[in-house]
């Protein structure tokens, strides 16, 4: 018993010993962090858009996760302090395999040696391509033609890299930029003159993948391209029920000068491009000169078309062309001047209207170097003009009961050289005598607008 005692208390005083001396001192070193993927290394994923979300998330034992390293070679690579991102995967051909690497790095910089990666499949879509509605081609043009679209691609439109296009067959298609959706083209560019047409179109994205080809017109038309044969565009903008007399009209009053026609009052104005800038406007501009032809404007359906005049002819005089305009005004209130016309010098149109002028009353020529012009039909509710410098009055009317004033209803940009002329009363009820009305174009094409 005295040796087991003896010996219990020695075992005593040696751990006491030990428990006296001093603590395990020195540094831990810094463990690397560990990295997760959303998905586990070698899942089996359906191949899927090139354009992948991927997620990832780090842990760290001894600290915190300050960032991120990622790349898809495991040779180049980016940093990130976000733990997830979208990338667009730009493949070649239909279809390919990305790998993807992420470590994460401590807040001391100590970077996961074991990146965490795995396999994506992506499946390339092809892009789609369609023409805005709204703007169908008419089914006659002069050789000048403006298309607009839109292109879609599963993977993001910036993924379109082309658009192709061709005239009149599938088979030599050119390319633009897929950063283009308008485009304009002239006989330049392979419009076929007196013949129909057809425009085909289709994308291409950054894999090379095509859409589906669209056309304009739609499969069951074409479009007729007429050549330009003058350097005078006659736009007949009057009621259908005057078409005949306005027809006689300039054929007689044009005499031997050669001119086009662009009607854009007929099948409810189908003859109008539907784009206006560039497409009409860019029309108008095969021609040096334009004379715009409109009705009595006493009632709304035979109004001028204002507004497509208003958008168009400053940029179709500030380019150089010459006007002739000739209308009469709705029924309205007072209109200063840009809120109808804003194209020629005018301050205002009058709120005075001179309900009738009767057949056989002629015009006050105030500029005496144009003929004197008299009334060949009833013309009904004639409005007047008050007119700002450098503007010249050509035509006035003779003083009227109810408007006693000479209201002026001619007037011209300027005195020498003029650019345009704004009558408000429509030319084709002036002609009573035809001689004067060769006389008055003879005037204005020849001697103001240098026609020869």
């Amino acid at each position: 018993m005295l040796k087991f005692a003896i010996y219990s208390a020695l075992l005593i005083l040696i751990a006491v010993s030990y428990s006296c001396k001093d603590p395990i001192t020195g540094q831990i070193d810094n463990q690397p962090p560990n990295t997760n993927l959303s998905i586990f290394p070698d899942s089996i994923i359906a191949p899927g858009s090139t354009l992948k979300t991927i997620r990832w998330w780090g842990d760290d034992p001894d600290g915190f996760v300050a960032g991120f390293r990622i790349s898809f070679d495991s040779v180049n690579w980016g940093y990130t302090t976000k733990n997830d991102s979208t990338f667009v995967l730009n493949i070649t051909g239909t279809d390919s395999t990305f790998r993807f690497f992420v470590a994460a790095v401590d807040d001391k910089g100590l970077i996961d040696p074991t990146p965490a990666t795995n396999l994506y499949p992506v499946m390339n879509s092809p892009p789609s391509v369609r023409f805005d509605a709204g703007t169908e081609i008419p089914d006659t043009t002069f050789p000048l033609a403006t298309f607009k679209w839109t292109g879609s691609d599963p993977d993001g439109v910036s993924n379109i890299r082309y658009y192709q296009y061709s005239l009149n067959d599938t088979n030599n298609f050119r390319r633009v930029s897929g950063s283009i959706n308008l485009l304009t083209l002239t006989k330049d560019s392979g419009l076929v003159l007196n013949s129909n047409n057809i425009l085909y179109l289709r994308a291409e994205d950054g894999a090379g993948a095509l859409s589906p080809i669209t056309r304009m017109p739609d499969t069951s038309r074409t479009w007729f391209v007429k050549p330009v044969r003058s350097r005078i565009l006659l736009i007949k903008d009057m009621p259908l029920s005057q078409f005949s007399v306005a027809a006689n009209y300039f054929n007689s009053a044009f005499d031997t000068i050669r001119y086009d026609v662009l009607d854009i009052k007929s099948n409810s104005g189908k003859l109008i491009p539907k784009i206006v800038n560039p497409m009409f406007i860019e029309t108008l501009k095969l021609f040096d000169i334009v004379v715009w032809s409109a009705n009595q404007g006493n009632v709304t359906a035979d109004n001028a078309n204002f507004e497509l005049a208003q958008n168009s002819l400053p940029f179709y005089l500030q380019s150089g062309r010459k006007l002739f305009f000739t209308t009469g005004l709705p029924n309205a209130e007072t209109q200063v001047q840009g809120s109808l016309i804003n194209w020629v010098p005018i301050d205002s149109i009058s709120s005075c209207t001179i309900a009738l002028v009767s057949n056989g009353v002629s015009l006050i020529n105030t500029d005496n170097s144009y003929p004197v012009l008299t009334a060949s039909n009833l013309i009904q509710r004639v409005r007047g003009l008050k007119i700002t410098e450098p503007g010249q009055i050509i035509y006035r009317l003779p003083i009227s009961t109810n408007c006693q004033t000479n209201t002026v209803v001619a007037v011209k940009e300027q005195a020498q050289n003029p650019r345009n002329i704004l009558m408000t009363v429509p030319v084709y009820y002036l002609n009573s005598d035809p001689n004067v009305s060769k006389i008055l174009f003879r005037k204005i094409l020849i001697q103001e607008f240098g026609y020869n």
